[in-house]
């Protein structure tokens, strides 16, 4: 009987010690297993900041150059301040008035360009002159280029200081061979004034 008793108890305390031992604790129930838990969590949770794309860079836009406007004689345009009209032009071998005269190089002639000019700028001023006058050249067959020759003779432009508002009539002189004068050809004066470009077709 006594043996049986034990065997009973031996019995009872492994049944105890196999359903104690059977209980092991899971990593999730440890507190590094919750903590890594936790951070998975908050891994997936996590929203992504969107990516902000880098607005593309404007190329400046082309300056546009000055449109050159084209006009004939007898035709009234502005030019920077001035307002311009070319009466008329001939060719000649000289230029005088009651005093002084100027003749062409042998071989050349004379454009003698007759221009009305009105000075809307506030300040007086020469409509051509030797230097920060308005810039003026004669264009043959588009591609010989004659600058204007100053005179001392009365009534050449050069000479003519304009008050602001007031208008003068008066001429320019360009010098040029003999084949331009006497050619039919494509014959252009080019001017230009603060930025402004106007061309005047002579023939």
């Amino acid at each position: 009987m006594r043996k049986l008793y034990l065997f009973s108890v031996m019995a009872l305390l492994l049944l105890l010690m196999s359903a104690c031992g059977g209980s092991s604790p899971t990593t999730a129930d440890t507190p590094a297993g919750n903590a890594e838990a936790t951070d998975k969590g908050k891994e997936g949770n996590s929203e992504k900041e969107p990516t902000q794309e880098p607005e593309p860079t404007k190329e400046p836009e082309p300056t546009e150059e000055p449109k050159e406007a084209s006009y004939k004689p007898g035709d009234k345009f502005t030019l920077g301040k001035w307002e311009v009209v070319l009466d008329s032009f001939e060719f000649n071998q000289k230029v005088s008035d009651d005093m002084f005269s100027s003749s062409a190089d042998e071989g050349s002639k004379f454009i003698i360009l007759k221009y009305t000019v009105t000075n809307n700028g506030t300040e007086a001023d020469d409509f051509t002159a030797m230097f920060n006058g308005v810039k003026m050249d004669v264009i043959f067959k588009d591609q010989y280029e004659y600058d204007y020759t100053i005179t001392m003779i009365d009534g050449d432009l050069s000479k003519e200081n304009i008050k602001p508002l007031a208008s003068k009539s008066g001429f320019v002189v360009v010098e040029v061979p003999d084949a331009v004068s006497e050619s039919t050809e494509s014959l252009i004066v080019k001017l230009e004034e603060e930025g402004d470009k106007a061309t005047i077709t002579l023939r």
